[in-house]
């Protein structure tokens, strides 16, 4: 029948991470799919990474912070602006280096590569000085 992407937003939008945790689970009890899927399917643009944001982030946050650091490095050229923004981000956010140390960790499993390693290979001079710092604590 086609989603409600106003009602569906305005669910996912006004929920905690606790609540959004028991919705997925629920939906993926009742429907066999998993809620970040079905977003991919049904929504695109900003609306979707809006949601996927929010979703993932209520399920598996330094996952979540470990994959959108991936996306700032893959492909061609580094998306500088972007990686320090996430790095910073996830500093603040998460409490400072401890949760830093949970990304590192995460992001080694999920892509089988040293984070700070990668990041070496990927800048240089003070900047890479700088983000190598706010890693290592």
């Amino acid at each position: 029948m086609g989603t409600d992407e106003i009602a569906f937003c305005g669910i996912i939008f006004s929920r905690s991470d606790a609540q959004i945790r028991q919705i997925a689970a629920s939906y993926k009890h009742h429907h066999r799919r998993a809620l970040d899927h079905v977003i991919h399917d049904e929504f695109s643009g900003h609306m979707q990474h809006a949601l996927l944001y929010v979703v993932q982030g209520a399920l598996d946050i330094m996952g979540r912070d470990a994959r959108l650091l991936e996306l700032a490095m893959e492909g061609a050229g580094t998306k500088d602006e972007r990686l320090t923004y996430r790095i910073i981000r996830s500093y603040w956010k998460g409490g400072g280096h401890q949760y830093l140390q949970g990304v590192r960790q995460v992001y080694q499993e999920k892509y089988h590569h040293n984070l700070i390693k990668r990041i070496k290979g990927e800048t240089s001079g003070d900047y890479e000085r700088l983000l190598v710092a706010l890693l290592e604590g």
